[in-house]
């Protein structure tokens, strides 16, 4: 009981104080045992090596670690304590820890014998010595809650890493299927490029040929007897207008009971003579009966109509050629006056196919070329108008509107689609982000993330609103010194 009092009275005192009254009791108890001096970077012992003792550590500073992988771990350097062996000394076994000196340190060593010796002999020794190791025992229990904190903080730390090298690979994977894509469209521009070239030599000889071929059978027709009948309705087949089917029945109804004749009747209405006086009169020029005239009248017609077929497939070619080599044009860095609205009108032409069941309109204002890469930008318009007709599955109202700004440009593909879904509309410009079913798809190879990235590349900013029944994506592009003032107003609908 006495011990007890002496040792919860003692609880306060400095460590200096506890430690010194300490290492004063075994030196008159042990009288004077010798010291060791090492030299920084010494080793005291190693881990696991066999200690018949225990080191008081006098003055300097060493450090406890362990061996791990090879990898020296250190984990007391300043809460070592005076007492070094503590866990040998408490289960007469091998050293936990390897001990080395970080300074010149001086040591005492006491033999387990002798330990056990002297502190049967003191009562304050024993007090003293308990107290020193619960102190040291403290220091390093304190020790090792902190080094459990710096393997918690080290375990976020490393689980934000390891989250952040997770997305950096899938941006990585996500880039290289980028660039896949990309190789394939450069492949296929190159391809475009080629059959474009290919293409003129024959659409030009087809032109040409036409053109013979109208002029050939305009310098004929003064050699036939009817050659001022053919000329008629050659051109009649040449410059036919379209006539609306009601139109047309009531031409058919109207000759058929002059005529008296039903199938001459149709006819006319097919070579666009709507007046019975005027077959009679042209009639009267030709060889045979009415329905022999007729009929060569029909002839003519179509051979016009099939030429007018041949020189209107054939400019349509030429504007198709002209489209695709403009989309698939190099993609240099050398900026220049782009024209917005040839290159949407080239960027619609390719999709003429799936524009059937679609009404185009075209809100064109007056504006001016701007300062910029063509072929970024048809590739932009390409994307924004696939998708545009992807909402609309083919079928409702696509618009396309300009508008000059103070110091921009205006470009905004309007479809009357479903919507975009307000979750999503902030994940829109994301790299890789499909609403479609899981999929990912870029339409012609080119997502909503690439066409900001182009448009912001040109110094300009791509944005997006929607309900339903109305998205919108709204391009701005700056005005630059030496874009033209003046450019042809080419306002439109369809």
């Amino acid at each position: 009981m006495p011990a007890e009092r002496t040792l919860l009275t003692r609880l306060n005192e400095p460590d200096e104080k506890i430690e010194a009254r300490m290492i004063s009791a075994l030196d008159a108890l042990l009288i004077d045992p010798p010291r060791t001096t090492l030299q920084a970077g010494e080793t005291l012992f190693r881990q696991d090596d066999e200690l018949d003792g225990i080191y008081i550590l006098l003055d300097g500073q060493v450090k406890l670690y362990q061996l791990i992988d090879d990898q020296e771990v250190i984990f007391h350097a300043q809460t070592t304590g005076r007492i070094l062996g503590l866990l040998a000394l408490t289960r007469r076994s091998r050293s936990f820890f390897s001990c080395r000196a970080v300074t010149q340190v001086t040591v005492l060593k006491v033999g387990f014998d002798d330990l056990d010796q002297a502190l049967q002999q003191s009562e304050s020794l024993l007090v003293t010595f308990i107290m020193v190791l619960m102190r040291s025992m403290a220091r390093r229990s304190t020790r090792l809650v902190e080094l459990q904190r710096e393997v918690v903080t080290l375990n976020k730390s490393l689980s934000r890493e390891r989250d952040a090298l997770a997305r950096t690979l899938r941006e990585l994977q996500q880039a290289q299927g980028l660039l896949v894509e990309s190789e394939k469209m450069a492949t296929l521009g190159q391809l475009a490029a080629g059959v474009a070239h290919e293409l003129n030599n024959p659409i030009a000889a087809i032109n040409r040929a036409a053109d013979f071929i109208q002029e050939d059978l305009m310098a004929l027709v003064t050699e036939l007897p009817d050659g001022a009948v053919f000329e008629d309705m050659l051109r009649r087949g040449l410059e036919v207008t379209p006539r609306s089917t009601a139109e047309q029945r009531a031409q058919r109804r109207a000759l058929s009971q002059a005529l008296k004749d039903e199938d001459l009747a149709d006819i006319l209405v097919q070579v666009g003579i709507s007046d019975a006086a005027e077959f009679q009169r042209i009639a009267k020029k030709m060889p045979g009966d009415p329905h022999t005239a007729a009929e060569r009248m029909q002839r003519y017609h179509q051979l016009g109509g099939a030429l007018r077929n041949i020189c209107s497939c054939s400019d349509r070619i030429t504007d198709l050629v002209k489209s695709l080599r403009s989309y698939a044009r190099a993609d240099n860095s050398e900026d220049q006056e782009a024209d917005l609205h040839e290159g949407l009108e080239d960027t619609l032409r390719l999709f003429s196919n799936r524009l059937r069941n679609v009404t185009v309109e075209r809100h064109y204002a007056d504006i001016p070329t701007v300062k910029a890469n063509p072929g970024p930008l048809n590739q932009v318009w390409t994307n924004l108008i696939a998708n545009a007709l992807d909402a609309m599955k083919d079928q409702g109202t696509l618009t396309i509107a300009t508008e000059l700004g103070e110091d921009e440009v205006i470009v905004r593909v309007i479809d009357s689609g479903p919507g975009i879904a307000p979750e999503h509309l902030k994940r829109i410009f994301d790299l890789r982000f499909t609403t479609r079913q899981g999929r990912v798809e870029f339409g012609l190879g080119l997502g909503l993330s690439i066409s900001q990235s182009i448009i912001s590349r040109q110094g300009g900013t791509l944005s997006v609103e929607s309900e339903p029944g109305r998205t919108a994506f709204s391009v701005c592009l700056p005005l630059r010194s030496g874009n033209n003032t003046q450019q042809e107003n080419r306002s439109a609908s369809l």
